[in-house]
């Protein structure tokens, strides 16, 4: 039996073929529009970090790219074109990673299915899946949003064999995932026990174990094998100065997470309507013991949802993306179980859809300066709708019309023209098609195979794709040693810095001079470059945009 007793929905209407047409059409227009935006810099930066040192004889075991190896693995196993054509890679990444997010979306139906009736099932996979297909674009294959995937995953593999070991250890498998992809979005692994706890107690037992278990077996093989990994890890945490790890708690970070899910509540209007999504399920429950216990168990996930984005004190939007994953999931599971909330759901999705519209089309100098008053907005509709639905039953309304709704929600950020962010950082950054950069012609001049050392932001690795020795093919230590002098105590930095006398085959220094301030460097690296590498006017080729070129001596 369900802990919530959520597994017996009232029947509803079958939905006549056209209008089940119509909803398909929209859902798959939604996602052809995902797809066209380039993938993010932060992706890039990582694909460019594996692909040129990846042809530079660089095991994906070993080379840095500011994210763990869990995450190097999912992401290159999907860049099957390494550095051929910029367009046509991020099209074919796009394209398998969008197949994966479908297999993902039947297993959580072949989960649910357990619990709940087929229709209902179907209604929340398909609300998931689509939040995960059609993400904001800087959400969408970043660290976070791998954490919210794997903990699909996790809801699926833990809810669908029939022997309860064999979903523990495929759930347990998966949530572990969700925590090697990046420690700090651990707490969305306690949301998918949270979602297997809600459905049935014993399995998110079985799941919680093997969770526990296999995480120490996780933590002590990358230990032994893989040290490094953790001496990054504790040298990238020390780099994150304002992280509650160093200062504890303070009233503004929690203005700076408030302000930060307005803004991607201002991208992911579903986030808005969760709280009535969330008020329309709990009012449905027949006892007060049980209404407590659903108001306890909403608190206690919409908390670890944003955990995550609290613990890393950094505020991007990327770092709430399991937020409308739940708030998705969450109004599917109403859309299905609740019908007479199903009409205040679809008018105030479909409003705040068009409210999102307008409000990221503004200037960016309008935005920051008005978005109080929009945040605000949508807290007052958040509100307004959570009072209607638990006060006032409805008429019900037809499935395609909420697939409608609900796609139409998730549309507003894809779109090209799209900032990043409402207001907060990279707010002026918006979505756009992958275009082919002057990088590309520096490759050609000196020649596509022609090994480098790279003093540059990962982008321009994959932009350039000229092969590189050094494992840590954008040297970020390197460069933020140029600004904080602790840096260059790390052990990390002192590895990087080997790179600049080990790295005997490049040909040439690639320099992006708006990343990487040679003036400002240490006296050492500036000596060692010098002895390699001629810097000189007269010896530089032609400039490129912000890169300077220089030969081997």
């Amino acid at each position: 039996m369900s802990t919530l007793e959520v597994d017996r929905p009232v029947p509803t209407r079958r939905s006549r073929p056209w209008g089940l047409i119509v909803a398909g059409v929209v859902a798959l227009a939604a996602a052809g529009l995902a797809g066209l935006a380039a993938l993010n810099g932060d992706v890039t930066y990582a694909l460019g970090g594996l692909e040129t040192a990846g042809r530079g004889g660089v095991s994906v075991w070993d080379v840095f790219v500011a994210r763990p190896v869990a995450y190097r693995l999912m992401l290159g196993s999907l860049d099957l074109t390494g550095s051929l054509d910029m367009a046509f890679t991020h099209r074919l990444i796009r394209a398998e990673a969008d197949l994966v997010i479908v297999a993902v979306a039947v297993l959580l139906h072949f989960g649910l299915r357990r619990h709940l009736a087929g229709p209902v099932a179907a209604g929340i996979a398909a609300a998931t899946g689509a939040t995960l297909l059609i993400a904001p674009p800087w959400h969408f294959l970043e660290p976070d949003w791998m954490a919210a995937l794997a903990a699909v995953v996790a809801v699926g593999a833990g809810l669908a064999p029939r022997r309860h070991w064999l979903g523990a250890l495929l759930g347990g498998l998966a949530a572990v995932l969700v925590v090697a992809v990046k420690l700090a979005t651990a707490p969305i692994a306690l949301i998918a026990l949270i979602a297997i706890a809600v459905l049935s107690r014993r399995r998110a037992v079985w799941v919680a174990v093997a969770t526990g278990v296999l995480a120490v077996v996780w933590y002590a093989t990358t230990k032994h094998f893989l040290p490094w990994e953790w001496i990054w890890l504790k040298d990238q945490a020390d780099l994150v100065a304002d992280s509650p790890i160093h200062h504890g708690l303070r009233l503004r970070d929690f203005r700076e997470l408030a302000h930060g899910l307005g803004d991607a509540t201002v991208l992911s209007p579903v986030i808005a309507v969760a709280p009535a999504a969330f008020a329309a399920l709990v009012h449905r429950l027949p006892t007060t013991r049980q209404r407590l216990l659903g108001a306890a168990v909403a608190v206690v996930a919409s908390g670890l949802s944003v955990a995550s984005a609290y613990g890393q004190a950094e505020f991007y939007m990327y770092h709430y993306a399991i937020v409308p994953v739940l708030a998705a999931a969450v109004w599917g599971a109403a859309f299905a179980l609740c019908p007479g909330a199903r009409l205040p759901l679809v008018v105030s999705t479909v409003a705040l859809a068009v409210l999102s519209f307008v409000a990221l089309r503004q200037p960016a100098g309008r935005r920051l300066a008005h978005y109080e008053l929009v945040e605000n907005a949508y807290l007052l509709a958040a509100v307004g709708t959570a009072v209607i639905v638990w006060t006032v039953s409805t008429r019900s309304v037809p499935w395609p019309v909420g697939s409608v709704a609900l796609t139409l929600a998730l549309v507003p950020p894809v779109l090209l023209g799209a900032p990043y962010s409402f207001s907060t950082y990279d707010y002026k950054i918006s979505a756009a098609t992958p275009n082919p950069s002057g990088y590309a012609a520096v490759s050609e001049r000196i020649g596509r195979d022609t090994p480098v050392l790279y003093l540059s932001f990962g982008a321009v690795n994959h932009a350039m794709g000229n092969p590189t020795s050094c494992r840590y093919p954008s040297p970020q230590w390197l460069q933020r040693g140029t600004k904080i002098a602790s840096v260059r105590e790390y052990r990390s930095y002192a590895d990087n810095l080997a790179c600049l006398t080990q790295d005997s085959q490049a040909r040439y220094l690639i320099v992006q001079t708006d990343w990487f301030k040679l003036d400002k460097a240490p006296a050492d690296v500036k000596e060692l470059l010098d002895a390699r590498f001629d810097c000189s006017p007269a010896a530089r080729l032609p400039r490129t945009g912000n890169l300077v070129v220089c030969p081997a001596r």
